[in-house]
C-alpha cells in the first residue's frame, strides 16, 4: 500500500487539480504541487523511529500523489499554450519524458545509496537479499523457506542510516525544484503561438460531460491507460518478477534505469517524427505497441524458462518493451487532445492519467491476495498491451485542433489574413472569425 497511496491520492485529486489549472493557470498550480512535493519529502526526514516513520512515509506518499497531478496531467496543456502545431508533440514529449526520467533515476539512486539487506541464518551463515525477496514468500511463489534463509537482519542500523540519507537528498531536490519554479515559471507567453491557444475552451463542467459522452476519446484513453497503468506498476515490482532468474538488486536497478531512459529517448524521437509528418500519429503508436508486445512475450518466455536465460536477453527484452511502450505516451497526450477538442488539454491529460492510475491501483491491490504467485504479472502486462492494440485499431484518427491551426495563412507583409471559419467551437455555436 505504501507504493499505492500515490496512485490513490492522484485519482482522488486530479480533476480538482485540472479545474484549478483552468481557473488559476499553470504557474500557481505548479507552485502548489511543488510545495506539496517538498512538504511530503520533508515529512519523511523528521524521524527514523519505526512507529512515527511509518506514518510520515505514508503521509508523504499521499502528498506526493497529489503533487503529481499537474506534472503528469499538464504536459499537453503546456505544449498547447507555448508551442505552435508543428512543435506540440515534441514539447509534450519533453515535459512527460522528465517525469519518467525521474523514475529511471530512482532505479539507480536507490541501490547505490541503500545497501542490500543481509540476513543471518540459524547456522551462522549470512546471505544477501533484495528487500522485495521477502514479498515473494507472501506471494506463495518460492522454493525456499524464509525461516532458514532470513531469520535475522544483521545490518539494520546501516540500512536505517542509508535510507534516511536518501530521504535527505530527495527532500533537497524537491526544495531546489520549488525554488526554481518560484523564481521563474510564467503561466503563458506574451503572444499565443496558435489560433487554438487563443480560443477560450468549454466550461469545466461541460468539458467533463463532453469527455463522458465522447466514445472515441474513451477508446483512445483506454488504449493508453490500461497498458501504461499496468506497465507502470509492473516496473515497480520487477525485482519480484525476475526473481526466478536470480538477478540481484543492482542488475534489476540497471535494467529499470536503461528501460526508462530508452523510453524517454524514444518518446522524444518519435514525437519529433510525428511533428514532421503531421496527422500520422496512429501509425506510429500501433507500430510501437506491436514491438512492445513482442518484447514482453520475450520477457515472459524467459521468466518461464521456456527460452534459456541469458543476462543479455533479459536486458534487451525489458529495454525494448519499455522503450516502445513508454515512447507512445506523448503521442497519446496529443491524440487525446485532438479528439477531445475544444476541451482543455489539462482536463484531457487529467482524464487519461486518471485511468492510468486506476489500472495501476488494481494491479497493486492484487498483490495483497495471499498465495497469488508471480506469473500472472507478465500475463497481465501482455493482455493489457493486446487490449490497447485492439482499441487503437478500432479508433478513427481525427485532428480537429490541428485542422483549425493549419488553415491559418498569413502573408509575409502581414497585409492579408485568411482564416477558415469553424462552427461549434463555442458552446453557443458562435463562429470563429478573424
Amino acid at each position: 500500500m505504501l507504493a499505492n497511496w500515490g496512485n490513490i491520492a492522484y485519482v482522488c485529486t486530479v480533476f480538482p487539480a485540472c479545474y484549478f489549472m483552468d481557473i488559476k493557470g499553470l504557474r500557481i498550480s505548479l507552485l502548489l504541487c511543488n510545495v506539496l512535493l517538498t512538504l511530503g519529502s520533508g515529512l519523511r526526514c523528521i524521524t527514523s523511529d519505526p512507529h512515527w516513520a511509518t506514518w510520515m512515509m505514508n503521509i508523504g506518499a499521499v502528498l506526493n500523489g497529489i503533487a503529481g497531478t499537474v506534472p503528469f496531467a499538464g504536459p499537453a496543456l503546456l505544449a498547447s499554450i507555448w508551442f505552435p502545431p508543428n512543435q506540440r508533440a515534441t514539447a509534450t514529449a519533453v515535459a512527460s519524458a522528465f517525469n519518467y526520467f525521474g523514475v529511471g533515476m530512482a532505479f539507480i539512486i536507490g541501490p547505490q545509496l541503500v545497501s542490500s539487506p543481509i540476513y543471518s541464518s540459524g547456522n551462522g551463515t549470512t546471505s544477501q537479499h533484495s528487500s522485495l525477496t521477502q514479498i515473494s514468500h507472501l506471494l506463495g511463489d518460492v522454493t525456499t523457506s524464509p525461516s532458514k534463509n532470513m531469520s535475522e537482519l544483521t545490518n539494520f542500523k546501516d540500512l536505517q542510516s542509508d535510507i534516511m540519507h536518501l530521504m535527505y537528498y530527495e527532500c533537497a531536490a524537491s526544495g531546489i525544484l520549488l525554488l526554481a519554479s518560484v523564481i521563474y515559471f510564467p503561466s503563458k507567453p506574451p503572444t499565443p503561438p496558435s489560433i487554438t491557444a487563443s480560443i477560450q475552451r468549454v466550461e469545466y463542467k461541460k468539458a467533463l460531460l463532453d469527455i463522458a459522452k465522447n466514445r472515441y476519446l474513451w477508446m483512445l484513453a483506454l488504449a493508453y491507460g490500461i497498458p501504461a497503468g499496468v506497465y507502470g506498476v509492473w516496473g515497480a515490482v520487477i525485482d519480484i518478477i525476475l526473481g526466478p532468474l536470480h538477478i540481484d538488486q543492482t542488475d534489476v536497478g540497471w535494467i529499470g534505469f536503461y528501460t526508462i531512459i530508452a523510453g524517454c529517448l524514444s518518446s522524444l524521437l518519435i514525437a519529433r517524427f510525428s511533428d514532421l509528418f503531421m496527422r500520422h500519429m496512429k501509425v506510429f503508436v500501433v507500430s510501437m505497441y506491436v514491438i512492445a508486445g513482442g518484447a514482453f512475450v520475450w520477457v515472459t518466455l524467459l521468466c518461464l524458462k521456456v527460452i534459456p536465460y541469458t543476462s543479455v536477453q533479459i536486458y534487451a527484452a525489458c529495454i525494448l518493451g519499455g522503450m516502445f511502450l513508454n515512447g507512445t505516451i506523448p503521442l497519446f497526450y496529443e491524440l487525446c487532445s485532438e479528439t477531445a477538442y475544444p476541451v482543455s488539454e489539462g482536463v484531457v491529460g487529467g482524464f487519461i492519467t486518471l485511468l492510468n492510475n486506476l489500472f495501476g491501483i488494481m494491479f497493486l491491490l492484487a498483490l495483497l491476495i495471499p498465495g497469488i504467485g508471480k506469473s500472472w504479472m507478465n500475463y497481465s502486462l501482455l493482455g493489457s498491451v493486446g487490449i490497447g492494440l485492439i482499441f487503437l485499431i478500432l479508433f478513427p484518427e481525427r485532428y480537429t485542433r490541428t485542422d483549425i491551426d493549419i488553415k491559418v495563412e498569413v502573408t509575409d507583409d502581414n497585409i492579408k489574413t485568411s482564416i477558415t471559419e469553424h462552427t461549434n467551437v463555442y458552446e453557443n455555436g458562435d463562429m470563429l472569425k478573424a
